[in-house]
This record gives structure tokens, sequence and C-alpha cells, in this order.
């Protein structure tokens, strides 16, 4: 039964995309059309999910330029995300609707935003990036939108490691006029961008620049200071280190690691050839 239900949705989904590709390519039934959605309607109040899907669909293969395509859309995808937790149907789902809604500007970008974020739940690193790359490129994005995008789109490089186009779509991010948490945000992400490509005196500013900021999370600020001392012993300072790591010994979620990393730092010795905890 799982076999046909699938073969099933393959050949509808198939129609479906023709029909997106070229409109009019099924001629509509508004009758039937609102016998599908009744009925899709009647199998989900009886908890029948692969029938509310067939109708659904259905309504989707018989009625290419129907007034309600975009909510059945909608439904379909709440059905197979937050019901079903089908993640690659989906996925699908959202590069039909990429393609038959390319000419509303609105509903395009939102289609590809939750697209983008799929990809990127899902690994596909490349697509991913391919998305974000178009969104970042669209001149209508409010300045907020647009530093959400710079972030996913740098992170979606350093997961490639792309690191030195993560670090100047993030030198862009932090050229808007934003909040002061989105700013955080790409602050965070250049320190993170910065550290693994081994630029540890970018990292250092980064992350100096992220901790002199006015009201930022208290989590987040730990956070930072714990990046912090990463970056100083790798630069042959532990006495920093030790120093940053005892400020936040009792504000880290897991004080046992602060206890470890505290341990390690003893008898290392500085640049200058002293002894983090061991100096008189």
């Amino acid at each position: 039964m799982r076999a046909a239900r699938d073969l099933f949705r393959a050949l509808i989904l198939a129609v479906v995309a023709l029909a997106a590709a070229v409109p009019g390519a099924c001629l509509p039934d508004e009758g039937k059309a609102r016998d599908d959605l009744v009925s899709a309607d009647a199998a989900l109040a009886e908890h029948d999910l692969g029938d509310a899907e067939m109708y659904l669909l259905r309504y989707l293969r018989k009625n290419p330029e129907g007034d309600r395509r975009w909510e059945v859309w909608r439904r379909l995808l709440a059905l197979t995300l937050n019901v079903r937790q089908d993640k690659a149907t989906a996925r699908e789902y959202l590069e039909i609707m990429l393609r038959e809604f390319a000419g509303d500007p609105e509903r395009k970008r939102d289609i590809a935003v939750e697209l983008a974020g799929l990809c990127r739940d899902m690994g596909f690193n490349a697509r991913a990036a391919d998305l974000w790359e178009r969104l970042a490129g669209d001149p209508d994005l409010v300045a907020e939108d647009r530093a959400t995008v710079y972030k996913e789109l740098a992170y979606a490089y350093m997961r490639r490691l792309e690191f030195t186009p993560a670090a100047e779509v993030l030198a862009l991010c932090l050229d808007l006029k934003v909040g002061p948490d989105l700013r955080a945000d790409c602050r965070t992400a250049l320190s993170e961008t910065q550290m693994l490509n081994e630029d540890l005196q970018g990292a250092e500013q980064s992350l100096r620049a992220l901790l002199a900021m006015e009201g930022i999370a208290e989590a987040r600020r730990t956070a930072a200071v714990f990046m912090l001392a990463d970056v100083v012993e790798q630069q042959q300072r532990p006495d920093e280190a030790r120093a940053l790591l005892e400020s936040i010994l009792h504000g880290y979620p897991n004080s046992k690691v602060i206890e470890i990393r505290l341990a390690a730092l003893k008898g290392k010795k500085s640049a200058s050839g002293r002894s983090a905890g061991n100096r008189q």
C-alpha cells in the first residue's frame, strides 16, 4: 500500500510540475475541484493523511490555474512537514512551487526562504547556497531580511569550507543599519568564520567588538568570552585565556567544561615564558 501511494504521488507530482511549467496544460473543473477539497477536509478529519494528500494533489493536477492553488500548496506543505515530517517530499513540493510562482515576487521570496532553510537542514549545501545567493540579489529586501539572508549565506559557505566569501558576505551584513541582535548575529558568525580560517587576529578583533556592544544577551556574552579564551590560548597567551575562563566559571552552562579547560592551562607558558597560574 505504501509503495502504491508513493508511486501515485510521484506520478501526480510529474503532472503538477508539467502544469506549473505549461499553464493551461489541464482544463479546470471547478465543481470537481470543490469536491476534491471537501474530500481532503473529510480525510483530515478522519486522520487519513494519505487520502488527504491525494485529494489535494488531484486538485492541483486538475486545476493548473485554480484560484486556491496557493492555499492548497500551503496545506500540502503543512501536512507533509508538520504532520508526516517528510522533508524529502516537502522539498519536491517547494521546488515545483518556486517555478509556479516565479512571477509573484513576494510569494517566490517566501518559497525560496523556506526551501533554502529546508535544504540547509537536509545537508544540500550547494542548493541552499544557490538559493541564499539569489535572495541576496533581491533589491526589494529590507535591511533586516537582507542581514538574515547574508548570515544564512555565510553559514552555507562555511559548511562548504569557503571561508573567504563567508567573511565577505558578513562584512556586508555589518554595513547594514539593523538592530543590535542581528548585528551581533553577524559579528558572531564572522568570528566563527575567522576561527575556522585560522585568522586568529581577525577573530580576536571581532570577538572584542562583539563584547563591546551594549545590551547583548548574557548567554551570547558568555559564549563570546569562551571563544575569545580559545583564540588567545592559540596565540600563546594562556594567562589571558585563564583570566577569561575564570570570569565565566559560574555563568557558563556547563561549569565542568571550564574547569577542565582551566586544568589544561596550568603550567602552560605564555610567549613571554611565564607559566599560566604560576606568576609571582
